[in-house]
């Protein structure tokens, strides 16, 4: 983009409300015409819009959690790279600092500070999805059962549903999972699962807190999984208060399903 600092002095100018009428006017003709200038305005534009006062903000009263992978994320190669990048811009820019750099410079000063910023931004996003990543750890859904167990009435409904849902097109395994629960004979809380978890993946998420519900509601020995999803459906929805709701009553019998796991998950959002 080959804008001239007269140019970019300009948009400087512009973006600060500094202009006369006269400026303004030219201003604007020159950017009706000007593709280049158009572009580099609106790069500059976003970019103070972006980088304000209160993207340095992501740091206030961290806990030992967020402390430890902070200081393991400033010790590792990607940040040490960042570090040197903004280094070397910080040299050059020093070098011509100098009485008129004031205007000229500009906006090497404001690339400075936009490289600074994005470094906070992304330890910012770094810490801020802890969250995202726990849920990330827990929806690999290995741990299901097989919807064709032995003894099970065999049905080629189940069969299909199970190998849809591997296959990751959970649409199809949600029209599979709500056929099978036409039958009586194939309605189990296993059923129930894997319809509730194609509800989440497919973002319909009070349909799944309803389906893990109706697990709960059930006389099954494994009815507490019930809470353990609809634990994960909250995670996703960044919705704390109602995870820690759910966590707290898997915890309050050690023979919930996912019991250690739940003390782990908690511990973290304390």
């Amino acid at each position: 983009m080959s804008i001239s600092e007269n140019l970019k002095i300009q948009v400087d100018d512009y973006l600060d409300g500094l202009m006369t009428d006269s400026e303004l006017s030219k201003f604007t003709e020159e950017l009706f015409s000007n593709l280049e200038l158009q572009d580099y305005l609106a790069i500059n534009k976003e970019m103070r819009i972006q980088y304000n006062d209160e993207d340095w903000q992501f740091l206030e009263k961290p806990s030992s959690d967020e402390f430890d992978d902070l200081t393991s994320y400033l010790n590792s190669d990607d940040a040490k790279l960042l570090k040197n990048n903004l280094t070397k811009v910080s040299s050059a820019y020093n070098k011509d600092n100098n009485a008129q750099a004031s205007k000229t410079n500009k906006a090497k000063v404001y690339s400075f500070f936009a490289i600074a910023a994005s470094i906070v931004l992304i330890i910012g996003l770094f810490i801020l999805n802890r969250d995202t990543n726990l849920y990330n750890n827990y929806n690999s859904w290995e741990e299901l059962p097989s919807l064709i167990e032995r003894g099970d009435v065999q049905s080629d409904v189940l069969q299909n549903a199970e190998n849809e849902f591997i296959s990751k097109d959970y649409k199809t395994a949600n029209s599979l999972c709500l056929k099978a629960l036409e039958n009586p004979s194939l309605n189990n809380v296993n059923v129930y699962l894997y319809l509730g978890i194609t509800q989440l993946e497919l973002g319909k998420h009070e349909e799944a807190i309803a389906t893990f519900d109706k697990i709960l509601e059930s006389d099954s020995i494994d009815f507490s999984k019930g809470y353990w999803y609809k634990a994960l459906v909250y995670l996703k929805l960044d919705n704390i208060v109602e995870v820690k709701k759910q966590l707290k009553i898997i915890l309050k019998d050690k023979n919930h399903y996912m019991y250690e796991e739940a003390i782990k998950i908690y511990s973290k959002l304390k």
